[in-house]
């Protein structure tokens, strides 16, 4: 976005003149504004647009105008913070919203993306949808367009009636909404009462209520994990942790591994972004701050006489970011940092001398990145030289190398390409990847820069895709790990780090064992340990003594806590795909309730047997719990990831309903007492099984769920960027093309199928599944005279985050399961 100034008095009357003595060549297009209640008489050629502004603080005005005109602008002006409606009678054609205003002289010129331009139809209430403006800070702003119509229709029958009932209401973008129409041919004349428009959240819960009901209490599960990170100096003798204190204070203990001494280093009211070891006595810790940057802090650590570790701390001049690491020289970094123009700097750094941390002044003229504009990120080789550069052009990033005479295009990095860089080597020469492109999985390959070719496959294994590499201290590839059955496994490549491996799976056995961190020689390794039924742990590993320590607990609040087993189901789905499940059944001799909890995604994500707080606390209520890698789930290859492609709404929840039919067959399960329960997709999933199978559940919980496919094509994230309708286009549909088809595996058209008792959670800041989606689930079940249980949060976005929202939301989903599997 750009920011300018007001033109001086001056200025503005040579401009006024220029205007006048081109007034042909400029032209006019008035925009009038409409008075609550005025019904204009508009002439041939005109329309009226229903202007939306959503702002997170006041504005002093946002401006509008007709493409390629200078005058006759339409400016909202006063605008509070929330939503902000206006009527207007403006001349047909193609439109832009122009200028965003904060205050006073600062402005925001918004004319440049399209995104942001709209089409009006004569004849016609045209919405091109809220402009939603989120500033992160005075410079940095987010402004996008996300379709709210009916918020707006609803302003629009109270402000407005007789133009609401005698003019069509259009949303106008790139695909169609055919929800408006619809909208007004189901409810006619009907206005809903200002609490059903509102959906306002319920008021907290009582304190302790499934406490005195003997059930068990909620918030230890919601609680974020005590150990937020770790890093072990490349010695291997001292392990940094950042601890959560509370709600608003975070730490950083200092362990020495060889003494197990625990020294507090400091306290922040912020938590970390990340840290490292500069060297093995230097550690680097950085603060997010709201513009976005990073404030980098310096901890120099000495050990005294009596063993205890002392430091001194100082901070980085400047923002940014730590970019790698100097090898071969201790002390140094690369950091990165921009110009005022925003442009990446990278210059070398030793931050174990105060001295030069407090003389660092970047500038764009010394920077070691220069020749080259819009670069995000870079890679080093084993001298410390940038030689692999990530640069933006448009919605693509880039993959340069760097030359003697300039740089290089090696390829376009994207999800399509299916080609994702994670290392080079020491010489830059050869780039350590994950790929599917071709290939039956993702595997880790080995590309030669020169050729542009792949040269090697470091790691293959049939039907299985590689999760993420192991590197060495000199970031050679010596391991990868995968999912299998729903563990986590590792598998390397020289056998000594093989034994040890095995070693730890034979400590360890059926939990699920990742490498957190490595000591320079391989000697140290910290590792997380967890399960299905066990919260996570660190452990320290000393290879030379062969002797495992436990370091911290995630969770040490549920230790005391048994937990439900789950077990591994296989099958076939009803078109013979093998497909993985996970029950998880507490203990009882009755037949327990269950509760489907399909994942979000649904491509590229997985369920695991890796400790899940929401599965646990069912569980607890005595609800067994299934969990289906449908098709699409990540870690089962390429074509099983495909296979999820346009199976929204059909042969994913095939493949969940024969999961369930094996589940029943096998285990003691109550098959009348039955809910399905997800969030994002999982929400669309379980909207979905109530109207396909109405008689086998007793309810559904829809957190953060799609009701409406064409919906999330002009009202998510994903379909602001063309790479992201592209995207959105393979795996659900076209809109454009297939809007009926789209249509009838959408629940918001078939809401009067939705008998079920309904619970719809959402947090209003959600701009992957917009609110607007459980806002008109909601408006057709009260329509429908089945009202849904509803649950919103001002604050959240697409997850339910703060611990408190997040009790108050199983809570409530708890309530709601139990009063609905009642015997």
């Amino acid at each position: 976005m750009k920011h300018g100034r007001r033109l001086s008095s001056l200025s503005t009357q040579l401009w006024l003149l220029f205007a006048c003595l081109c007034w042909p060549i400029l032209g006019w297009a008035a925009i009038e504004p409409v008075k609550p209640g005025e019904v204009p008489v508009l002439k041939p050629g005109e329309a009226l647009i229903l202007a939306a502004v959503d702002t997170s603080i006041a504005l002093d005005s946002v401006r509008l105008n007709r493409d390629g005109k200078v005058w006759g602008d339409g400016v909202m002006s006063r605008l509070r913070a929330g939503h902000n409606y206006r009527l207007y009678v403006a001349t047909a054609g193609r439109y832009v919203w122009r200028e965003l205003r904060p205050f006073g002289d600062f402005r925001y010129m918004l004319k440049e993306d399209e995104e942001l331009e709209f089409q009006v139809v004569a004849g016609t209430i045209v919405y091109p949808g809220d402009l939603v403006f989120r500033p992160s800070s005075l410079w940095r702003a987010e402004v996008h367009r996300s379709n709210r119509s009916l918020a707006a229709m609803d302003w629009l029958q109270r402000t407005h009636p007789a133009l609401y009932a005698n003019f069509s209401f259009t949303h106008v973008g790139r695909y169609p909404d055919p929800f408006p129409a619809f909208y007004r041919e189901k409810a006619g004349p009907a206005s809903f009462p200002a609490e059903v428009i509102a959906a306002t959240s319920p008021p907290a819960v009582t304190a302790n209520r499934d406490k005195d009901r003997g059930k068990p209490e909620i918030t230890p599960y919601w609680q974020p994990p005590q150990i937020l990170g770790t890093s072990l100096n490349p010695a291997g003798t001292l392990l940094a942790l950042q601890v959560r204190q509370d709600d608003t204070h975070w730490s950083v203990d200092l362990i020495d591994l060889r003494s197990s001494i625990q020294t507090r280093l400091g306290t922040s009211d912020m938590p970390l972004a990340s840290f490292r070891w500069a060297d093995d006595d230097t550690l680097l810790t950085s603060v997010r701050l709201s513009n976005g940057l990073n404030r980098v802090s310096v901890l120099h650590i000495t050990t005294a006489a009596d063993g205890k570790p002392h430091y001194s701390s100082y901070l980085l001049p400047i923002q940014g970011r730590v970019l790698d690491l100097l090898p071969g020289k201790p002390g140094h970094i690369l950091f990165a940092s921009q110009s005022r123009e925003g442009q990446l700097m990278v210059h070398p750094l030793n931050v174990a001398r105060q001295a030069a941390v407090e003389g660092f002044r970047p500038t764009l003229r010394s920077r070691i990145n220069s020749g080259i504009n819009d670069d995000t990120w870079w890679f080093v080789d084993g001298m410390g030289e940038l030689r692999l550069g990530v640069v933006r052009r448009g919605e693509d990033h880039v993959l340069v190398q760097r030359q003697a005479d300039g740089f290089k295009d090696v390829m376009v990095l994207s999800d399509e390409l299916g080609f994702d860089p994670v290392a080079i080597s020491a010489d830059a020469s050869k780039i350590y990847a994950l790929t599917d492109d071709k290939r039956s999985q993702r595997d880790l390959v080995e590309y030669d820069v020169a050729s542009r070719a792949l040269t090697r496959t470091l790691y293959s294994q049939p039907g299985t895709d590689v999760h993420s590499v192991i590197f060495d201290d000199a970031r050679v590839p010596i391991g990868v790990e995968f999912y299998r059955d729903g563990q986590l496994l590792s598998e390397y490549f020289q056998d000594g780090d093989a034994r040890v491996a095995k070693q730890l799976g034979t400590a360890f056995a059926g939990l699920a064992v990742q490498l957190v961190e490595r000591s320079r020689d391989g000697s140290n390794l910290v590792v997380r340990v967890d399960g299905a039924d066990a919260p996570p742990q660190l452990y320290h590993l000393d290879t030379r003594q062969n002797r495992a320590s436990l370091v911290a607990q995630s969770h040490p609040w549920l230790t005391a806590q048994k937990f439900a087993p789950t077990q591994l189901l296989k099958f076939k789905a009803n078109d013979g795909l093998d497909v993985e499940a996970f029950l998880t059944l507490p203990a009882g001799q009755h037949p327990r309730p269950v509760v489907i909890l399909p994942h979000g995604g649904p491509i590229g994500v997985a369920d695991s047997l890796h400790f899940d707080p929401e599965v646990q606390f069912l569980a607890s209520r005595g609800y067994a719990v299934l969990r289906v890698n449908f098709r699409g789930s990540e870690g089962y290859g390429r074509a099983f990831r495909e296979a999820g492609h346009r199976s929204y709404g059909t042969r994913i929840e095939d493949d969940i309903d024969a999961a369930l039919s094996q589940a029943l067959a096998q285990y003691p399960l109550d098959a009348s007492r039955m809910c399905v329960v997800g969030s994002s997709y999982g929400g669309y999933s379980a909207l979905v099984s109530a109207i396909r199978w109405p008689q086998r559940f007793r309810c559904v919980v829809s957190i953060a769920g799609i009701s409406d496919r064409l919906l999330f094509f002009t009202a998510s994230d994903t379909a602001r960027s063309e790479k992201g309708r592209q995207l959105a286009e393979k795996m659900m549909g076209n809109p454009s093309e297939d809007a009926a088809g789209m249509r009838a595996i959408s629940p918001l058209y078939r809401y009067d199928e939705l008998t079920l008792p309904v619970m719809l959670a959402h947090g209003r800041e959600d701009q992957r599944v917009d609110f607007e989606h459980s806002r008109r689930i909601s408006r057709m079940l009260h329509l429908a005279g089945h009202a849904p249980v509803e649950l919103y949060f001002d604050e959240e976005g697409h997850g339910i985050l703060d611990p408190a929202n997040r009790s108050m939301l199983w809570n409530r989903v708890a309530e709601f399961l139990d009063q609905s599997t009642r015997p």
